[in-house]
């Protein structure tokens, strides 16, 4: 699996992917607008945020079919904490791994290239697949931080997690 740029020609992906009104919840919190995901809505979403070099959307691919997309930022102004955001597989490779491959390639780039010292994610409760991946990676939850969203007519939980880098990763 490789990371690449996002482009704005990948909201085609996006959009096919985020299936039915919880997935786009889950995957985004609602932060995009209201259900459903269009391909105008994420490209503006994108292009609205500071051109800096803090956030980066990223395209994964296996041998040139695109699977994954995912987001990377600093987190902290000494930018040792890299923040991981809308996670989401292509689905009809769910189930496959490949969020696990897309997760563990993203953990390298923030190591390796961004110099991450710890990663951070958020995930609602009620997304277990997902959690259970994360927790296999060796994301823990950080129990002072839930928060509390309000997701249509209820009440989701999102908890943090945390990963430590390891000292001397190359």
């Amino acid at each position: 699996m490789k990371l690449r740029r996002y482009e704005e020609f990948d909201a085609k992906y996006v959009v096919a992917w985020v299936q039915d009104e919880i997935v786009y919840y889950q995957w985004c919190a609602g932060l995009l607008g209201e259900y459903p995901l269009t391909e105008e809505k994420i490209n503006a979403y994108y292009n609205n945020l500071p051109k800096d070099v803090t956030f980066w959307a990223m395209t994964a691919e296996i041998e040139d079919e695109v699977v994954g997309h995912i987001t990377l930022r600093f987190a902290d102004e000494e930018r040792k904490t890299v923040r991981l955001g809308f996670v989401l597989i292509a689905h009809a490779r769910r189930g496959q791994g490949i969020g696990k491959e897309l997760v563990s390639v993203a953990i390298r780039y923030a190591q390796q290239v961004l110099g991450a010292q710890q990663i951070t994610l958020g995930v609602f409760e009620e997304n277990i697949f997902a959690r259970k991946c994360y927790e296999s990676l060796g994301f823990i939850q950080n129990e002072e931080r839930i928060e509390k969203y309000q997701i249509k007519d209820e009440v989701w939980d999102f908890i943090e997690m945390i990963y430590m880098c390891p000292v001397g990763i190359e």
